[in-house]
């Protein structure tokens, strides 16, 4: 059964003559003839009684015919849809992210993008940029703003931003008075760091490596899995951290805790947008990706 035949056999029904029907269709009577021999054949009933004058319904397709509209009106339906869907921006982005972009940068670019397209929505999953990774290549999400590079297959990464690294200092440490610190003063500091996996940590290893200190040799009094926690547990007056100067130029981190740059080490981040190159093709997801090149920072 396809839609020509269920189409001729409404018409039929409709005119209750094959050649009115066929005349409303633009096609020929025997064409017309075949579509509904051929439904009665896959039907194995006959729809039709041929009259002398007239073609009536028989009790089956009395039957049938309520459903035949049905599946004429359901494929009408579903080609406005598609014509709808393709003339104008609608419908689900899943977004993986780190919480420095999480917090302190897409509520405003999301905020922006739904002033213009309404019809759109946002699941969020939030984690380390690793994990993150991951779930793109897995398909689970459709794309992701981390802060570390990893090479998978499929994925294309586009540059997003740049975060400068710095030091985290609560009112009362002897180093918040400073406008800039040495690494030689801060090596005996107690530290509160980031998990394996976050970028933060992985730029902040790799630069304290190419100074040649050693990470895993800091003096670490705790272990936090989000920027967030880091920024409350160095407020508590807990330590002192590594943390982002976009996080920490937010007005509400501003006056509790100091961003103090760290002389002879430049830590910078490197931000990635992130993305499974088979679905770069999602209308959505492309306008998406627009919007956040074009965002200022």
């Amino acid at each position: 059964m396809d839609f020509k035949q269920v189409e001729a056999f409404v018409f039929v029904a409709k005119y209750k003559s094959f050649s009115r029907a066929a005349e409303k269709l633009l096609l020929s009577q025997p064409t017309v003839s075949t579509h509904i021999n051929t439904l009665e054949e896959n039907l194995g009933v006959k729809l039709f009684d041929r009259l002398s004058k007239e073609v009536v319904l028989t009790e089956a397709g009395q039957l049938f015919y309520p459903y035949a509209v049905d599946m004429m009106d359901l494929r009408e339906r579903s080609h406005e849809s598609i014509k709808e869907f393709l003339n104008e921006i609608s419908g689900n982005l899943r977004i993986g992210t780190s919480t420095i972009i999480a917090e302190y940068i897409l509520p405003e670019v999301i905020k922006n993008f739904k002033e213009s397209y309404a019809k759109t929505y946002f699941n969020f999953t939030v984690n380390n940029s690793q994990t993150i990774i991951q779930r793109i290549a897995d398909g689970i999400l459709d794309l992701a703003i981390v802060t570390r590079k990893i090479p998978k297959k499929d994925l294309e990464y586009k540059l997003f931003m740049k975060d400068r690294i710095v030091l985290a200092v609560y009112p009362g440490h002897p180093l918040y008075k400073r406008d800039n610190v040495f690494v030689e003063e801060i090596l005996k500091e107690e530290f509160i760091i980031r998990e394996i996996g976050s970028g933060t940590r992985a730029a902040v290893e790799h630069s304290l490596k190419q100074k040649g200190y050693d990470f895993d040799s800091l003096n670490s009094s705790a272990t936090f899995a989000t920027t967030h926690a880091v920024i409350q547990a160095v407020k508590s007056g807990l330590g002192i951290a590594f943390a982002s100067e976009t996080a920490l130029d937010n007005k509400s981190c501003a006056s509790e805790v100091k961003s103090v740059p760290i002389t002879d080490l430049v830590v910078e981040k490197d931000i990635y947008i992130v993305y499974n190159k088979r679905k770069s093709t999602k209308k959505l997801l492309k306008q998406f990706l627009g919007t956040l090149m074009a965002y200022e920072r």
